[in-house]
């Protein structure tokens, strides 16, 4: 059948040293002037946060800094009924995957009129195994997002918005090409004061986007280059940026191959190891980064029967030969294994802080997860159950 590949929503890209200084521009061209901005708390009043009035002055109109981890519906709901009352135009993000997606979120409330728990109901992806999607529209009145990301999430450079519904401990997924950012922007004097853990998972995020993507079902002469360029890029430049927060360099390098590997999966999707992490980390409170370093060498060993010709590519971009008696997907396992070491990642769930007792329901919400769809190969939910009792 024919294959389309679609260009993300975004208008620009904005990269390298002292990039925050163009954001005003970019901002103007938008006719952007009132922001509602998404902060971590623990960027709220720092040096970031000053940066950023420096360069914005009166533009910022609100800092929202109580958005937690996964982006709960409450915080979501609360920072849209400031965005209302201030009479914001635009929205910024500055941190991680959680204030990004805060703030496609409440884009996404501004334009659907999103004001409790049914809004959300209505405008969420409803998936049934293995390929039934239900994906409502969003209106097209989304405000613009200007993004500043200070880790290597990718979800900058998504149009899909990751929300957690705290009742049920399930993470649903929203999706339209309008809540994609307006722009990015990044720079890697932004990221200097990520803690090392934090940088160090997001990086091995960013790595399964790259494999997932590659392995997808859905993957792209295009999308299979970019991931393999970000996994050369990453895995050169990861664990130093850890060890060497200040070299703004390798953390600019870094960057470029979050930003690689996320603008891939618009059109490859990913797979089962994101599908797991993404209830993984509702249920346990556990980062995206972390649960990738888990779960990603258990489903590369999962597919690997499915996977020989593709993780040729993935081993490749690691710089692994291919020995007798190594097939290629054995390669590409220890190379996610050996890099996950390097950056000092937990690599098991116990580690992690999960419940032994949980799993069987996580099992059954991952089959829920529209992402499996791409996995390379068939799974049930007893498939998803061992792979959790192995990386127990």
């Amino acid at each position: 059948m024919p294959r389309e590949f679609t260009m993300p929503n975004t208008n620009a890209i904005v990269y390298g040293k002292d990039a925050l200084g163009a954001l005003p521009d970019v901002m103007a061209r938008k006719g952007a002037s009132r922001a509602l901005v998404m902060m971590s708390g623990s960027l709220a009043g720092s040096s970031a946060e000053q940066e950023l009035r420096v360069h914005l002055g009166n533009t910022v109109a609100e800092v929202f800094s109580a958005t937690p981890q996964h982006v709960p519906r409450e915080a979501v709901l609360a920072a849209a009924d400031i965005a209302r009352s201030r009479n914001v135009d635009c929205v910024i993000s500055v941190g991680g995957g959680t204030q990004i997606d805060a703030a496609k979120a409440v884009a996404m409330c501004l334009a659907a009129d999103v004001t409790d728990d049914a809004g959300f109901d209505r405008h969420r992806i409803r998936f049934t195994y293995p390929n039934t999607f239900v994906v409502p529209q969003v209106p097209d009145a989304v405000v613009p997002h200007f993004a500043i990301p200070t880790t290597l999430s990718g979800a900058e450079n998504t149009d899909l918005v990751g929300i957690t519904d705290m009742r049920t401990r399930e993470k649903h997924t929203y999706r339209s090409p309008l809540l994609a950012p307006t722009a990015v922007v990044l720079d890697p004097a932004m990221t200097t004061t990520t803690p090392d853990w934090l940088w160090g998972a997001s990086g091995i995020r960013a790595v399964d986007h790259a494999v997932e993507s590659i392995l997808s079902a859905g993957s792209t002469p295009v999308s299979d280059a970019l991931c393999t360029e970000a996994l050369e890029l990453l895995n050169t430049n990861l664990a130093h940026s850890v060890r060497n927060p200040r070299d703004t360099d390798a953390r600019l390098q870094c960057l470029l191959g979050a930003w690689l590997a996320s603008f891939a999966i618009t059109n490859s999707g990913v797979g089962l190891s994101h599908a797991i992490g993404h209830q993984l980390a509702a249920e346990f409170d556990i980062t995206h980064g972390v649960t990738s370093a888990i779960m990603l060498p258990h489903v590369i060993a999962f597919n690997a029967r499915s996977i020989q010709e593709k993780a040729q590519r993935i081993a490749s971009a690691f710089g692994r030969t291919i020995h007798p008696g190594i097939t290629a997907a054995d390669a590409a396992h220890d190379a996610v294994r050996e890099l996950v070491t390097s950056v000092g990642v937990p690599a098991t769930i116990s580690c992690a802080g999960g419940r032994r007792d949980a799993l069987p329901a996580i099992a059954a919400h991952v089959m829920l997860d529209h992402t499996i769809s791409a996995n390379p190969r068939p799974i049930t939910e007893s498939d998803i159950l061992r792979l959790l009792e192995a990386a127990w």
